[in-house]
């Protein structure tokens, strides 16, 4: 009989800290059986549109991402089985041919910035978490990943910053608060094991799992 996912959400704004608490909570599961699913890997084939401009595209509106594919790989994974992810090329803004494989695993982290906005996702997920960042600590934390990880200026990153994250945080991702089971505020640097803690204890509650 094929094991069934238990999948857990991590969502928030851009750099608030959700990438990096799903690494911290899937390396206390990964003994039973865990990993992180990206909602970023599911962004369109954006490079490969017509007259694609990096500046001016809106990488921070729900409607950037596949969440067809995402939801279809969701259920799949619920059911027990395994699916094909895509790899999204941040560099070139296209998905990569290969494909990383992904089989039913008891914990599933699924981190990304729109989990919550459909109801339809929101469904797919055993426990949700929203995680909550200033704007001036989600502005330092982007210029300092897209510069490192993502062939971006720290110019592109602050005005990207401002004309689509910040409005569309505010338009898209701070909406999704109220559908969370959890809120953590993330300010600082934060102690990762001490801020999964409210997570862990929801997961071993005997009613954590819908």
């Amino acid at each position: 009989m094929m094991k069934k996912s238990r999948l857990i959400a991590i969502t928030g704004g851009s750099a608030s800290g959700k990438t990096r608490l799903a690494e911290a909570l899937a390396q206390h599961f990964a003994p039973q059986g865990c990993y992180v699913l990206s909602e970023d890997n599911y962004y369109h084939d954006a490079g490969r549109f017509e007259n694609f401009d990096a500046g001016r595209f809106n990488f921070d509106e729900p409607a950037a991402k596949d969440h067809d594919l995402l939801e279809a790989h969701l259920m799949a994974l619920r059911s027990g089985e395994a699916v094909e992810a895509p790899i999204y090329d941040f560099a070139t803004h296209c998905r990569e041919d290969r494909t990383r494989a992904c089989a039913a695993a008891p914990f599933v982290i699924v981190e990304g910035m729109h989990l919550l906005t459909t109801e339809r996702l929101r469904l797919l997920f055993d426990l949700t978490v929203y995680v909550s960042a200033g704007d001036d600590i989600r502005l330092q934390r982007r210029i300092s990943r897209d510069v490192a990880e993502r062939e971006r200026t720290e110019a592109f990153a602050r005005a990207q910053f401002e004309t689509h994250v910040r409005p569309m945080h505010d338009l898209h991702v701070e909406p999704q608060k109220p559908f969370a089971d959890i809120v953590l505020v993330n300010r600082g640097e934060p102690d990762f094991d001490l801020l999964m803690q409210p997570v862990l204890e929801r997961v071993d509650a005997p009613a954590s799992v819908r």
